[in-house]
């Protein structure tokens, strides 16, 4: 009586599950410019490759933290 109770309740979840997977987020969701880079691709929209060549050029120069004391 339990495998057939869990079996039953087993298929009705895989169902669910299924059926909810196929929801998917609207396109205001996906296509905004400060998405979060899960897997690390190097694709991204417009937006996104504009941002990342901005270069700021300049020199650097050492700090010395004995020269303020």
């Amino acid at each position: 009586m339990n495998t057939i109770f869990f079996s039953l309740l087993a298929i009705f979840s895989l169902f669910i599950f299924m059926n909810l997977g196929k929801i998917k987020a609207s396109k205001k969701q996906t296509d905004r410019d400060n998405r979060i880079n899960r897997f690390g691709s190097k694709r991204g929209t417009v937006n996104q490759k504009q941002n990342r060549s901005k270069i700021i050029e300049g020199e650097a120069e050492e700090i010395n933290d004995e020269a303020e004391k």
